[in-house]
């Protein structure tokens, strides 16, 4: 395994790891209750598990799949650059696509199986890279709904960094 794919796996750990932590301190109301007509924490959550699904399940299966976006032309894109260009993709305020948005029958389980479904997927997702060569990270293609065509390497940067922004929008408690 190489340094990289180390990196990469920490940080995913790491803000799936921050996420539980911020949850772990809400009750069961305070994580399920919309504020401001805005997802509740649980919904968050969903969405996140939702975004990440598809990647994990990408990565875990066979590699012939991704023929079918083809391949990079250039090196991967950096994690802060993948970070700039959410952020400024962000001002165009398009809402998340109906696949990647919770649905009510999702959000009437208690708050444990929310946070295992959740941290479920982020396990299976850097299990997923194991097995990847740098070259294939750099190389193979996944599109995305609002960036276009990432590598693989920038889809894993793109779900941390999402992951991030959503923490930073949870409320203070």
């Amino acid at each position: 395994m190489e340094s990289t794919q180390i990196d990469i796996k920490s940080q995913l750990l790491a803000d799936c790891q921050e996420f539980v932590a911020v949850t772990d301190k809400l009750s069961e109301d305070q994580f399920k209750r919309q504020v401001d007509g805005k997802w509740s924490v649980a919904e968050v959550m969903q969405h996140l598990y939702l975004s990440a699904r598809p990647v994990a399940r990408l990565m875990a299966g066979p590699r012939e799949v991704f023929s079918q976006w083809g391949q990079a032309e250039m090196p991967s894109r950096s994690y802060e650059t993948i970070a700039a260009i959410y952020q400024k993709a962000l001002t165009l305020r398009r809402q998340a696509p109906p696949s990647m948005s919770p649905r009510p029958e999702d959000m009437q389980v208690e708050k444990p199986v929310i946070i295992d479904r959740f941290s479920g997927i982020y396990q299976a997702l850097t299990e997923a890279t194991n097995g990847w060569s740098d070259d294939d990270l750099d190389l193979l293609l996944i599109p995305h709904p609002l960036l276009g065509y990432l590598t693989v390497r920038e889809m894993l940067y793109f779900t941390s960094t999402h992951t991030q922004h959503h923490l930073r929008l949870l409320p203070k408690l």
